[in-house]
């Protein structure tokens, strides 16, 4: 819910307008469906942490801009104000790399390939997100919205570094399985 208030200091929005903001900034590294904020945004409301105003559209159906309140200002500060708890993470990638001496690998190398597609089009989403960022430097949340994005960006080169390491060494591992399964093939053929 500390999301929702967050965006909403940046002005007042829609739930469907908080939904795109999160998609448009911070589904990078937070992500909330529109399941979970219309009904948090009923919660907020019904405690005071924010106002909903029905805005009449001709046409469609009408909009509800909520806007943090005092008291929503106050509940964002206390709750930046506790430390952020550890996260486990899950990396499936990684998890089939742990087990990759039964699979092939080409098979290996193909989940990294496409690893590194991913990632570097990000990167590049990255980019136009720090152009965004410096169209809006005048901002007083922009140095925080640079650094978040650095975060990212250090994290995903970090990534690439590691992916083009591995994608070098499965080449080797690949080489070598050839190797070793052409040695026993050229011993069962002499055995004969």
């Amino acid at each position: 819910m500390e999301v929702l208030l967050g965006l909403l200091t940046i002005e007042p929005m829609s739930g469907y307008d908080l939904g795109q903001m999160i998609r448009e900034s911070i589904h990078h590294f937070w992500n909330e469906s529109y399941g979970q904020i219309y009904p948090n945004l009923k919660m907020l409301a019904a405690g005071g942490f924010v106002t909903r105003k029905t805005q009449k559209q001709k046409g469609k159906p009408d909009r509800n801009i909520y806007s943090i309140t005092k008291k929503g200002r106050e509940r964002l500060q206390r709750w930046l104000q506790v430390e952020p708890q550890p996260e486990f993470p899950r990396n499936e990638l990684l998890l089939k790399l742990f087990f990759g001496a039964t699979a092939s690998p080409q098979t290996i190398g193909g989940y990294v390939d496409q690893m590194i597609a991913r990632e570097q089009a990000v990167l590049e989403r990255f980019a136009f997100i720090e152009s965004e960022i410096a169209k809006n430097a005048n901002y007083p949340d922009a140095p925080y919205w640079q650094i978040a994005l650095r975060f990212g960006q250090i994290e995903l080169e970090a990534h690439m570094r590691w992916a083009e390491e591995t994608v070098t060494s499965l080449r080797k591992l690949d080489k070598e399985r050839d190797r070793v399964s052409r040695s026993r093939k050229g011993k069962s053929h002499a055995g004969r």
